[in-house]
């Protein structure tokens, strides 16, 4: 009897033990589970806040240059101008429902762009990048009804010193603009009374050194054509006439260098020959004879700019 007691006993005591490991997983299951739930809420948390977050920052309104844009046309042209506070980033313009031209701004906070009006009534669509990103959009209509589309074409030639420009047309000019650099414009205007109204012509002086010319050349229609060449002038050459006995002495100086001298006393010239000095200082020497002298010198740089004086030498 004894011993089934013992073994009832033992037999409890190991019920007793599996009940308490069981209870003790439980309690790490659980322990566990809270955990996770805690975590789970924890990253929830997270989530929400940083959406919150995204929502404020997106809700601030973007900075905007609100840049300045303005047309007008002149003749068959369209003048678009556009000015910004901060750098352009770019303009967009398209006629209709056509093809899009794009104008990168470049760094500039003034563009101006010049375009052919198309024949018939058409609506300009421009489109403004700022700085920023933002876009803006702005129409125009044009109504081109010119049956004339045709530009007038510049020829731009070399006379001595100075520049000769010339401007044709189909039917007739109206005038010619240029300018030098940033200069203010010249106008010449054709002449009502001209015989030939198709052509206009006018001769500039060049400048010393390295500058820039622009050209407009409109026609009665309003046709208008530019040209920009850069132009490098040079300075004419310079000479002091003094007398040594009966000998006529000439000293010319140029910074490019003396090419002729060119001597006519009485009719008869001399000269320092077909081949050019090219020496920045010279100086001719003429011998006269007595009496009174009808004198001419022509000296020629390298550039072949000329400088002339004439007058009379009594010996």
């Amino acid at each position: 009897m004894n011993q089934i007691l013992s073994m009832q006993m033992q037999k409890e005591e190991s019920i007793n033990k599996n009940k308490g490991y069981k209870s003790s997983n439980n309690k790490i299951a659980v322990a566990s589970a809270v955990r996770l739930f805690a975590i789970l809420i924890l990253i929830f948390g997270i989530i929400l806040i940083g959406d919150s977050v995204y929502g404020i920052v997106s809700s601030v309104p973007k900075e905007k240059d609100n840049p300045s844009v303005s047309t007008e046309s002149i003749g068959a042209e369209a003048i678009i101008r556009i000015v910004t506070q901060k750098p352009l980033k770019q303009m967009t313009y398209r006629w209709g429902d056509g093809e899009e031209t794009v104008v990168e701004g470049n760094g500039t906070v003034e563009l101006e762009v010049t375009i052919d009006i198309p024949t018939g009534n058409n609506i300009l669509n421009i489109k403004v990048t700022d700085y920023y990103g933002n876009e803006t959009e702005y129409q125009k209509q044009y109504i081109n009804q010119r049956t004339d589309n045709t530009k007038p074409t510049i020829e731009i030639s070399s006379v001595g010193s100075k520049l000769n420009i010339r401007a044709t047309d189909n039917t007739e000019m109206s005038y010619i603009a240029y300018k030098w650099n940033e200069e203010e414009e010249t106008r010449v205007d054709i002449d009502e009374n001209a015989q030939d109204k198709k052509t206009l012509e006018t001769r500039i002086e060049v400048k010393k050194g390295q500058n820039t010319l622009t050209i407009i050349a409109v026609d009665k229609d309003g046709n208008r054509e530019t040209r920009t060449e850069t132009i490098k002038g040079a300075n004419k050459p310079t000479f002091e006439i003094t007398s040594e006995g009966n000998n006529l002495l000439i000293n010319a100086k140029d910074e490019e260098g003396i090419s002729k001298i060119s001597i006519t006393v009485d009719g008869v010239t001399t000269d320092t020959g077909n081949t050019p000095i090219n020496q920045k200082e010279v100086t001719a020497r003429q011998e006269l004879t007595s009496g009174s002298h009808t004198i001419t010198v022509i000296v020629t740089n390298m550039s072949g700019l000329t400088e002339e004086q004439s007058f009379t030498a009594v010996l």
